[in-house]
């Protein structure tokens, strides 16, 4: 079923991609974001390994998705505290909510993590390391 899933995600990145805010972070309400001042790290951060995972993987277009996730990345740098907190982490629920910037969760850090190791990944890839083409697909042995 491997297809179907390629389909569902690159149309879902492809909707993720168009509600990317200024900043480059997305807001807890997607479908409602003016209603929410703070960007939600955790999602952001989740969403941004998902871009680049998918352009690692040749499943999504490089061309058109590096710049939406450079700009995710930098907007998540901006949340990183002084102390090495990572902030702006709504805590779970069943439904979006306000939060204060200063709120933070070892969920919303580990997503964070992950898309850090991705565009580690994707970096390796351009620069010919790890095996990989600069298209994203895996070298052929």
């Amino acid at each position: 079923e491997r297809p179907k899933y390629v389909k569902q995600l690159q149309e879902m990145s492809a909707r993720i991609a168009s509600l990317q805010g200024k900043d480059g972070l997305w807001r807890s309400g997607l479908l409602d974001q003016d209603n929410y001042a703070l960007p939600e790290m955790s999602g952001s951060a989740l969403m941004t390994y998902a871009l680049a995972w998918g352009v690692n993987e040749g499943i999504l277009d490089r061309k058109v998705y590096r710049p939406v996730i450079e700009k995710a990345w930098a907007g998540m740098l901006h949340h990183v505290y002084a102390d090495g907190r990572l902030g702006c982490i709504q805590q779970t629920g069943a439904q979006p909510t306000t939060f204060k910037a200063s709120a933070s969760y070892t969920y919303g850090v580990g997503g964070f993590l992950l898309a850090g190791s991705e565009l580690i990944k994707m970096s390796e890839m351009e620069h010919g390391r790890m095996g990989h083409s600069k298209t994203g697909h895996a070298a052929k042995k």
